[in-house]
């Protein structure tokens, strides 16, 4: 019994011991308990006809499950989402000049339907850091995630042959950016960024 006793204790005083051992001060610890993202958490830019505001949406993840972001088609003619949209409302009151409030946007993100589209993250040395053919959104929206092998600094992201769902074929062509005797309407957009750690 007293034996039992002693093999308890010892497996609890070195488990205690182990786990006081994972802190930030050790080199490794501090690496798996960090977290990378771009540098900025929302990067737009306009599709090369004209057709899409491609937003890449970042948040920060850790190191070893890779760079996750969000691509998100938005119609060209949609405000910019790092601004506050126009009508919006807000609960902050007047009373205090530094007042802040939550911001509620009288417009909703119009998405536009995408079919498929190709993807491919270069560093800026050339390397390429993913590729994928034919990715199906859903609704104009899909989720990526790309396994960097602790790649830190400047990206780009290709989105090629950007397919626009069949629905919404006719709305495109009807955009004064299309020309009136147009009728691939695929289109693309290069989008540069930076990975860093926080």
């Amino acid at each position: 019994m007293l034996f039992v006793m002693v093999l308890i204790l010892y497996a609890v005083f070195t488990t205690n011991v182990a786990l006081a051992q994972l802190s930030s001060d050790n080199p490794s610890d501090k690496k798996a308990l960090s977290n990378i993202g771009l540098s900025s958490p929302l990067i737009q830019k306009i599709s090369d006809k004209g057709i899409y505001n491609v937003t890449i949406k970042s948040g920060q993840s850790s190191i070893p499950s890779g760079l996750n972001f969000e691509i998100v088609f938005l119609n060209a003619s949609s405000s910019n989402l790092d601004a506050t949209p126009q009508g919006a409302e807000s609960n902050a009151t007047l009373d205090s000049p530094t007042a802040t409030g939550l911001t509620v946007p009288s417009v909703i993100e119009r998405v536009i339907p995408v079919k498929s589209f190709d993807i491919r993250v270069t560093s800026s040395d050339g390397k390429e850091l993913l590729k994928k053919v034919n990715e199906i959104p859903r609704g104009g929206r899909i989720l990526e995630n790309i396994d960097l092998n602790n790649f830190l600094g400047n990206i780009t992201i290709n989105l090629d042959n950007i397919v626009p769902d069949s629905g919404v074929n006719a709305t495109i062509n009807k955009q004064p950016e299309m020309a009136a005797n147009q009728t691939d309407i695929r289109d693309s957009v290069k989008i540069d960024g930076q990975v860093v750690k926080s």
